[in-house]
């Protein structure tokens, strides 16, 4: 039976084909040059996110909070028409790989972007480093600039207890996460029940909690995870 599109990142699915291959060309695109970045977490989200997003030849999408990330250079190389926007920009990534990419200086409770022009957003693993009062105003405005019907491709780190100390026990030495993390309540709160979206099919948060910080501490030296949720613009 097939897993609900809303899910938490599941480590097996890195052995899927599928993901395998867009890890792949990512890793072999960061290879060039030194400025981009493939976070662990974003092995699973990028192949989840590009799968859900039923993207049509030559979409217009935009990359909300993009960083330095490969995602941009990724879409772009495959005919999408990108746009990628953040506070701080990677200055002209998109040259060193022969890809045109609009990229934007910009707030994501501000956006200069004209309504309804995306028909698609990926926010991934961006709204968890905003102010939880400025949430609202990103999710507003990223359904402003998408077409009605288009999809929003989000992830956030997810675990137990958002109130909950959490801390990093990877490689180099140990700190306290100091961003947001959601629980399923404020997952529901600020997110589901956010007002103009729906949500795109059934959502599963059924989770092990000590099996997944486990593995996930292996994975990413966390102990949380992220779950991906796709909202559709009513």
């Amino acid at each position: 039976m097939p897993r609900p599109a809303n899910r938490l990142l599941d480590l097996t699915e890195l052995q899927r084909p599928e993901f395998q291959q867009v890890i792949a060309e990512m890793e072999a695109s960061t290879a060039r040059e030194a400025i981009s970045y493939l976070h662990p977490s974003k092995r699973w989200e990028y192949p989840w996110a590009l799968e859900q997003a039923r993207l049509a030849p030559g979409a217009t999408v935009l990359d909300a909070g993009c960083g330095a990330s490969i995602f941009p250079i990724y879409l772009a190389a495959r005919g999408y028409r990108v746009c990628a926007c953040d506070l701080g920009l990677p200055g002209r990534l998109d040259r060193l790989h022969g890809v045109e990419v609009g990229y934007v200086g910009a707030d994501l409770g501000r956006l200069p972007l004209a309504a309804q022009t995306f028909d698609a957003v990926f926010c991934i693993s961006v709204l968890e480093h905003l102010p939880r009062p400025a949430m609202p105003a990103a999710l507003a405005e990223l359904r402003r600039v998408l077409r009605p019907g288009g999809r929003l491709l989000l992830t956030t780190d997810f675990w137990r207890d958002a109130g909950e100390e959490l801390w990093y026990c990877g490689e180099g030495e140990p700190f306290r996460v100091d961003w947001n993390i959601f629980d399923e309540g404020q997952l529901r709160q600020l997110v589901l029940a956010a007002p103009g979206w729906r949500l795109a099919g059934e959502i599963d948060l059924s989770v092990d909690w000590e099996r997944t910080a486990a593995g996930m501490r292996r994975f990413h030296g966390y102990p949380y995870t992220s779950v991906g949720v796709v909202l559709e613009r009513c």
